[in-house]
């Protein structure tokens, strides 16, 4: 549970902005990408060292971290594990890029990179990079993710109070405002404490 908090907070508030359609977007700069990007990548160490605190002091070294980018395999976690983890993992990166104002096809590009950058920058400090989560994480996180998103959009036009809220929390990017550009987020992790450091600059 505190793994799901931090990801969303960080996401949540690295996202800036609300809801875009299809239509081509904005240019962007390369730094509104890089930034857009690191929130994912920083969101994934700090899931990572929360939910496998055991595995990282047990097995975690910088020395697998620079040799297990050349070793990828296929992992042995079941396939059913493997399809809902990664589902759920993925349709939050994709749901952060459309949010982000990114196209579908921008979100799942941007989504498989992030998906790339876990495998083989991330969790490669405990275990080599996973062939099935290299594909797996951004196709079915991006279809589990434009289903949420049009189903979340549905619900939040009902009457009832019940299933909007159930529309809300099957997107959290959509509770955003707009929020002013100089925004930053990040996730502070001790051994025994969990906390969020935010800039906001306006």
């Amino acid at each position: 549970m505190k793994a799901l908090v931090t990801v969303l907070l960080t996401l949540l508030f690295a996202a800036q902005g609300i809801a875009a359609d299809t239509s081509t977007p904005p240019a962007r700069t390369a730094g509104e990408y890089a930034l857009n990007f690191g929130a994912v990548y920083v969101a994934q160490w700090s899931v990572y060292l929360i939910t496998q605190e055991k595995t990282v002091a047990d097995h975690g070294s910088w020395d697998n971290f620079t040799s297990y980018p050349f070793k990828p395999e296929f992992d042995k976690d079941s396939f059913d594990y493997n399809i809902f983890k990664h589902a759920l993992a993925g349709q939050y990166y994709y749901l952060f890029y459309r949010y982000r104002g990114y196209t579908e096809t921008e979100a799942f590009v941007w989504t498989f990179l992030s998906s790339l950058a876990f495998e083989f920058a991330v969790e490669t400090y405990t275990e080599p990079p996973s062939i099935q989560d290299i594909y797996q994480t951004p196709v079915f996180g991006t279809l589990v993710g434009m289903g949420f998103e049009r189903l979340s959009h549905h619900l939040r036009g009902q009457d009832s109070a019940w299933m909007r809220a159930l529309g809300y929390a099957l997107n959290p990017f959509t509770l955003l405002p707009n929020y002013p550009q100089e925004l930053a987020a990040m996730p502070n992790v001790g051994t025994d404490s969990l906390g969020l450091n935010v800039s906001w600059r306006y």
